[in-house]
């Protein structure tokens, strides 16, 4: 009779602990989906796709930088996507593969010249911008005025580059916002006119979310950049940051100290973020950004992925809505 009793308090004791594990798996998940509801995934590469250095210059098949994004967009899944020097072409192979491969997004493309050789067709270079979920309004790209002077020279022909800002209002998880790309240049001037741009309520209202990625071709600690992070003072700047953004990459500690990227030197112990991180370029350079304001987003993170087909490493930033 003990033993029965024994075995029944035994046999209780364990369903009792199953249930509690089945409890604690499905609290688990709970926690799972509820913090993925509130994440943006957000990727960007300069894919190198027709410069004189590029090594698929104007390819879109296996091998090229497009096959290689739209296998990592497929395989990641991010909620957005940016891209840098893309010929007009090889946007339209992109969006087409990333169908094929299961991760369908909507796209926009702006034009920076029409003379790049490698691109074939109408040699059309710029940028584009992707959303896993429709568009919700009309696309926008406004070109810098400050260009200094630069121009790009081919096919007997020079040509000025426009570069500029690719808006496009978009949703995720339901909630609007607003993603941009740039590639910008080495002119300052150009992040002081996106500084004003994300600035102007009328078009860029406070309580609207944004996220700004691409290759800017400035570093963390230029003065430029002191309109467009929301903290960290650099050597270079005259006055308080003055932007909007959190950048994916500016909790990374192991970079806080290190300047070799370009970045303000922070000490770690002291401060939990950074106008610093990882390179992105192959000499050593952070040039490319995802930001996000930080009025609607909190938790950065950042992952560089280096591939033979760029000079630039692909870039994947995370950051959850704030509640």
């Amino acid at each position: 009779m003990m033993r029965r009793r024994l075995l029944a308090v035994a046999v209780t004791l364990a369903l009792a602990a199953a249930a509690g594990a089945v409890g604690l798996v499905r609290h688990d998940e709970a926690a799972r989906q509820a913090l993925a509801a509130q994440t943006v995934t957000v990727l960007h590469w300069n894919i190198c796709g027709a410069a004189q250095n590029c090594a698929n210059r104007g390819d879109t098949g296996e091998g090229s930088s497009v096959g290689r994004l739209a296998a990592e967009a497929a395989h990641r899944r991010p909620d957005l996507l940016t891209v840098n020097e893309v010929c007009r072409a090889q946007y339209e192979e992109l969006d087409l593969q990333l169908a094929l491969k299961g991760w369908r997004m909507t796209g926009a493309y702006a034009q920076m010249h029409d003379n790049v050789p490698a691109c074939g067709g109408d040699s059309s270079y710029g940028l584009a911008v992707f959303s896993r979920e429709r568009l919700t309004g009309p696309v926008q790209y406004r070109p810098f005025t400050a260009t200094g002077d630069e121009e790009y020279e081919a096919q007997g022909r020079v040509e000025p580059v426009r570069r500029g800002v690719l808006c496009v209002p978009t949703t995720v998880r339901g909630r609007a916002l607003v993603l941009c790309g740039a590639h910008g240049g080495t002119e300052p001037g150009q992040m002081a006119q996106a500084h004003q741009w994300f600035a102007d309520a009328s078009a860029f209202p406070q309580q609207l979310p944004v996220v700004f990625a691409g290759d800017l071709n400035q570093q963390p600690n230029e003065a430029s950049m002191a309109g467009i992070y929301a903290h960290t003072r650099g050597e270079k700047d005259s006055g308080e940051p003055t932007g909007r953004f959190i950048e994916a990459d500016e909790t990374d500690k192991p970079w806080f100290r290190l300047g070799a990227a370009g970045g303000v030197r922070c000490d770690p112990k002291k401060v939990s973020r950074c106008r610093n991180g990882a390179p992105t370029a192959d000499d050593d350079r952070k040039i490319d950004y995802i930001f996000a304001t930080e009025d609607h987003f909190t938790s950065p993170t950042a992952r560089t992925t280096r591939f033979p087909e760029s000079d630039h490493a692909l870039y994947q930033g995370s950051f959850r809505f704030r509640q």
